[in-house]
């Protein structure tokens, strides 16, 4: 039984069409063109016929227990390797589209922490209001960081979540007259209810691509320099600040940090753009040269950074932005042998892509696609993993996937939990392991041939 997914609008894979555009007529006439019979099938059966009977079929319905787990790539880091460190692990979460709220992590948390052997949690969290840099009364969203630990508070982890959203707020508002009364009342409920899903997500991949203030990616720097410069005794609670670290300090922090990111869907090129466009500053200085940085550097260049894409987006996220600045010369920062293995910022920045194959707008990362797109001096090294969050269940004689849930479910799945927990490095040892099939890619240079 093939499944089939319905509801097929409103991910982050409209970004694509925002990139392609700049009206909101071309919007409507490209989405149309890619989407348009699909998109009409969708309203077409977004009649009251078609409510009463989606009601009775899932009444009737079976839901089958959730199946695949693959992963194809490279050995990384799971969450409890670094707590061999003797610091705490910080990790920062960036969420993608949609109105967010602080605390939309919590789930995550708890699951994470549950694996992990977690069971203390501070009292209260701490929020810091970021503020843009180049101006001071210019809130550009909410910080907010837990502490976990275990009871002997040996193990401890620093969560930072960042929510951006208040950013985008004020130009959804522009559409809430499409919600009222006036326009909503000869809507049937369905279609209504997806009019108010749609409003609340297209807005946001427009504005971080319009906006020439660049405010959600300086949401994402505020972050990433407090989750650096801060630790639990000095984290300024309940203010509105400014965070400033010098490339020099970021250099620093970088390297003796103990750091991962978890990043959903847009979430994954905010992500991206903000390592780059640190990476773009520190690379204008010459910190080789300098005697009093040379460690550090060494050490941030020998260091594997981790990160964990739920829904990632990024193949469709970069489909037509302008290629990095390096790219295509992976062996060439990467390899010790490599002309430009000096300069690289990373041993390794470990991509690990989550993907539910019935999430229709989240896609895994083509390595060829790696080497081209994502910038070569932080030496990615991809991992996907293909795993179902979201049950299917038979209805209309034909397998569905709710595809908001395959979207959103990552944070509840046991092996999503379970992979980013325990990593791949000791996979033999992991609880998922029986459940999941693993194929390890290796150099092809250094593969053995007859």
């Amino acid at each position: 039984m093939v499944p089939v997914n319905f509801f097929l609008v409103g991910f982050d894979g409209v970004n694509l069409l925002f990139r392609m555009t700049q009206t909101g007529f071309s919007v409507y006439f490209a989405f149309m063109k890619k989407w348009g019979v699909l998109f009409c099938i969708c309203l077409l059966t977004g009649c009251s016929f078609f409510e009463k009977r989606l009601v009775k079929e899932f009444a009737a319905s079976n839901t089958k227990p959730l199946g695949g787990c693959s992963i194809e790539g490279f050995p990384y880091q799971g969450i409890s390797e670094h707590f061999e460190s003797e610091k705490p692990l910080k990790v920062l979460m960036i969420h993608g589209i949609g109105t967010h709220y602080p605390g939309y992590s919590m789930r995550l948390q708890k699951n994470l922490a549950k694996s992990i052997g977690f069971d203390v949690l501070s009292r209260l969290p701490k929020n810091i209001q970021l503020v843009d840099e180049q101006d001071k009364n210019k809130p550009i969203g909410n910080l907010r960081i837990s502490l976990w630990q275990e009871k002997t508070g040996r193990r401890q982890m620093l969560f930072y979540e960042l929510t951006w959203s208040e950013i985008t707020q004020p130009y959804k508002k522009i559409l809430s007259f499409d919600m009222t009364q006036q326009y909503s009342k000869n809507r049937v409920p369905f279609n209504n209810m997806m009019k108010g899903f749609l409003d609340n997500l297209l807005p946001d991949p427009m504005i971080y691509l319009a906006d020439p203030h660049q405010l959600i990616l300086h949401s994402s720097d505020q972050a990433l320099c407090w989750m650096l410069s801060s630790d639990w005794q000095n984290i300024p609670d309940g203010q509105a600040k400014t965070c400033f670290l010098s490339d020099k300090g970021r250099i620093k922090k970088l390297a003796d940090e103990n750091i991962l990111f978890v990043t959903h869907s847009l979430g994954s090129e905010i992500l991206m753009d903000t390592i780059v466009s640190n990476m773009d500053k520190i690379e204008k200085y010459d910190m080789r040269s300098s005697k009093e940085m040379r460690p550090f550097v060494h050490k941030l260049q020998d260091k594997k950074v981790t990160v964990f894409m739920m829904a990632n987006q990024l193949p469709i996220l970069l489909i037509d932005k302008p290629l990095p600045k390096v790219h295509n010369q992976i062996y060439s920062y990467c390899d010790k042998n490599g002309v430009y293995y000096n300069k690289r910022l990373f041993k390794n920045m470990e991509i690990v892509a989550f993907t539910d194959p019935n999430d229709i707008l989240s896609y895994e990362i083509p390595q060829a696609f790696a080497d081209t797109y994502i910038d070569s001096r932080v030496c990615p090294a991809v991992t996907n993993v293909s795993v179902n969050v979201a049950p299917e269940i038979s209805a209309f004689g034909i397998g569905i996937v709710n595809p908001v849930l395959a979207h959103t479910n990552y944070d509840n799945s046991p092996k999503v939990i379970d992979l980013m927990v325990y990593g791949t490095k000791d996979f033999e040892k992991a609880p998922v392991r029986e459940q999941c099939s693993f194929i390890r890619l290796e150099d092809d240079r250094l593969m053995d041939v007859d």
